[in-house]
């Protein structure tokens, strides 16, 4: 069964399969011993979800209203609280703490407009990188050539697996470098980061308070859309009289091309040429607000200095059990002196300015959502090569992070290719119209290229 929201829904509304039976479809999935659901989820609320879909079904029956997200099932990141379950954020450190007391506010949302939350998902512990390896729980493999074991892309890695093999419709994840999109481009899903002012944060562990986001890991632009719409509070819908030829697309040059393989160089100026083709305008730009955040360090520099405060207690109790390749990085904010820290948060707020002035001609820059496709999970056995190919999946994004922009991640592979993003991004506050943005460019390369039906 597709697991594209409208159409999940059309199949409730007209009778022909009950909220029950599609929970049991996804517990099915989740449960095979053949699949990836005992690496993808940490955590399976069988009883709530089977309740809800219940409860959900007489309101059907009994022609009464439903909320706008009933029938959607949706996978949460460890890092959300949920009511009376434990916020591990993928440790087993945390894993002994107490549980939550409450939902987190976006989680509340999303509960009360009846969506049907399936389980907690695995993810790179404290959601510190970008590959999503988790040696404590184990890692979800990559849908694409899975007998090779590819990595997920992380940190929302077994959200992103959760919506790949179809047993969640849309995973709920954040996003402080690229946790949604890098995830989204390795596994061929679209992956959406909201501008960080958009959602409230309560409820979500941090791991860096300036420059995390909540995303959507979902099977398409009109998905995440919609959970948009109930956790943001705004009711809009996508504009879908945007025509192509009142696009004004920018297209990145400096730091973002740097380093690409032949898949997805091949698949990203295809996309290009058919954008192009389909009457979007587009002009060439190389950023001087970009070059700067790179020569900076800004991203990584705030991350680590955060990180590090937030998580210095539990590093120095817990050390051992922690992933070497995580508290390595977490203690590396030791080294970021106040002054250093106070002097990149000051800069990052003029980069921003510089950065909206230089956008300030169009309605959406692209580029590569990383640069590679995603490597084989052998390959990070080597400590040297796990930093690399983590350095250069984060690059990208997390440059927009450091900028405060909303950012999206959509398919631009052809059918039994491999997986390859293609990234949308906007200053902070667009949202919206990066969304309409989106829709429109999934439609053109619905139309031009042989793309996975979702």
């Amino acid at each position: 069964m597709p697991i594209n929201i409208s159409y999940i829904q059309s199949q409730l509304n007209a009778g022909k399969i009950s909220t029950h039976q599609l929970i049991k479809n996804c517990l099915d999935k989740i449960q095979d011993i053949n699949g990836q659901g005992a690496k993808a989820f940490l955590a399976i609320d069988e009883k709530g979800a089977l309740a809800t879909a219940d409860a959900q079904d007489i309101l059907r029956n009994a022609s009464l209203p439903v909320g706008p997200l009933a029938g959607v099932t949706i996978s949460i990141k460890d890092l959300f609280d949920v009511l009376d379950q434990v916020t591990g954020s993928g440790s087993r450190v945390l894993h002994s703490n107490p549980p939550a007391t409450k939902d987190a506010h976006v989680v509340a949302k999303l509960r009360e407009a009846g969506s049907i939350l399936i389980g907690r998902t695995n993810m790179t512990e404290f959601a510190y990188s970008g590959l999503g390896v988790n040696p404590h729980f184990g890692t979800p493999l990559n849908p694409f050539e899975r007998d090779v074991q590819r990595i997920p892309g992380g940190s929302t890695s077994g959200g992103a697996v959760s919506v790949s093999d179809e047993m969640v419709s849309v995973a709920l994840g954040s996003d402080t470098g690229g946790s949604c999109r890098i995830p989204a481009a390795l596994c061929g899903l679209v992956g959406y980061k909201s501008t960080a002012s958009r959602y409230s944060m309560e409820g979500v562990l941090p791991l860096s308070g300036s420059l995390d986001s909540i995303g959507v890991i979902a099977s398409s632009v009109d998905c995440c859309q919609r959970v948009d719409v109930v956790m943001s509070g705004r009711n809009y819908a996508i504009n879908h009289n945007i025509e192509a030829r009142d696009i004004r697309m920018g297209v990145l040059r400096n730091i973002v091309l740097s380093g690409m393989d032949e898949y997805v160089e091949h698949a990203y100026l295809e996309a290009l040429d058919i954008l192009i083709s389909a009457g979007i305008h587009a002009n060439k730009v190389d950023s001087n607000a970009v070059s700067q955040v790179i020569d900076l360090q800004g991203q990584p520099k705030i991350v680590s200095a955060e990180a590090f405060a937030g998580l210095e207690k539990v590093i120095s109790i817990s050390l051992p059990e922690i992933d070497p390749r995580v508290s390595s990085r977490v203690l590396k904010g030791r080294e970021v002196s106040s002054a250093a820290y106070i002097q990149t948060v000051s800069m990052r707020a003029k980069l921003i300015s510089m950065w909206e002035d230089e956008f300030a001609s169009d309605d959406i820059w692209i580029m590569p959502t990383v640069p590679v496709i995603a490597p084989k999970l052998i390959d990070l056995n080597d400590d040297d090569e796990y930093f690399r190919l983590n350095g250069l999946l984060l690059r990208n994004p997390g440059i927009f992070n450091f900028l405060d922009g909303c950012a999206i991640s959509i398919p631009c592979q052809t059918l039994n290719s491999a997986p390859v993003g293609l990234m949308l991004v906007a200053p902070g506050g667009n949202d919206e119209k990066l969304l309409s943005i989106a829709s429109l460019f999934e439609d053109i390369f619905s139309k031009f290229m042989d793309r996975p039906s979702r």
